[in-house]
């Protein structure tokens, strides 16, 4: 066995079970708690690899600050949020991989529920979670929690995104047969390099929320894109998942009414959301959601 080859045994040996990514720029507010939610998992074999897309804040100075093996930071100047995405997953080594915003915190238990899940439902490629949602934009507090089952899923893929993106782990041997992000698609990123999971594999989520997520008017999303751009494309991915799951005709309907979501009042989106499946339960003023705790069998 020569060198080469005595490294890739190595380097196999010692795979993480899960890696854990984060793509960042400037986000030197949230940088700090989103790392230290990967590194307080209660699964301890995992990396967390943090790509820096070429910050100029203080979030190179936070990263750094940080004395832990399993996490490993790349810094490869701006690439865009989409190509950081796909470079990270390239990178990373566990056998699932897991994501998360670097505005956001995973709670305790997330990366052993869905290791637990993808080992024990090998059919199954992609798994997410709830979400504990604290949406400044619309003054919300709430839990949600997504369709659990393959079917749901992709019904609800013609009506919204149905999963968390900061909460999703999928298998890394989906890049074995050319699946990643898009470097070149320009925003909803996760939802189309989804669609194109989906097609070929089984999905689900799990019924209890595994993040805690903030929905702010700074973040990546929000502050680079216009409402009616951010539609626009939901409404052809949305279209394009009806296709391509082969849904019925019939169901056109929902990615065309998505022009007239922006302009309906916040209690009236409340009402719309939960009657398209999203299940939502409102957090009283001035509490938090505490982590779940998972029963492991």
């Amino acid at each position: 066995m020569n060198p080469h080859q005595r490294a890739l045994t190595m380097d196999r040996r010692n795979t993480p079970r899960v890696s854990a990514i984060i793509t960042v720029y400037n986000e030197q507010q949230w940088i700090r708690s989103a790392v230290e939610s990967l590194l307080n998992q209660s699964l301890a074999d995992i990396e967390v690899l943090v790509l820096d897309d070429g910050s100029d804040d203080d979030t190179p100075a936070i990263l750094d600050s940080f004395d832990d093996d399993r996490l490993k930071i790349v810094r490869c100047g701006r690439l865009g949020r989409a190509a950081a995405l796909a470079q990270a997953v390239k990178l990373a080594t566990g056998r699932y991989i897991a994501n998360l915003d670097a505005d956001d915190e995973a709670y305790p238990d997330r990366l052993a529920a869905q290791a637990e899940f993808l080992d024990s439902h090998p059919d199954h490629a992609w798994v997410g979670g709830g979400e504990d949602r604290e949406d400044t934009q619309r003054d919300e507090h709430y839990v949600r929690l997504y369709p659990e089952t393959d079917e749901a899923i992709r019904r609800m893929a013609v009506k919204c995104i149905p999963y968390c993106h900061s909460a999703i782990t999928f298998r890394r041997d989906v890049l074995d047969e050319g699946l990643n992000y898009d470097p070149k698609q320009p925003f909803l990123i996760d939802f189309e390099f989804f669609l194109r999971v989906a097609t070929k594999h089984k999905v689900a989520n799990l019924q209890i929320p595994v993040v805690k997520r903030r929905a702010h008017a700074k973040s990546f999303f929000q502050r680079s894109f216009s409402v009616s751009a951010q539609n626009k494309e939901l409404s052809r991915l949305c279209r394009v998942a009806r296709r391509q799951f082969g849904l019925p005709t019939w169901m056109e309907c929902y990615p065309l009414a998505r022009t007239v979501y922006p302009m309906l009042p916040n209690r009236l989106k409340n009402g719309l959301r939960k009657s398209l499946g999203l299940g939502e339960t409102a957090v009283p003023e001035s509490k938090t959601c505490p982590p779940r705790r998972v029963k492991h069998n």
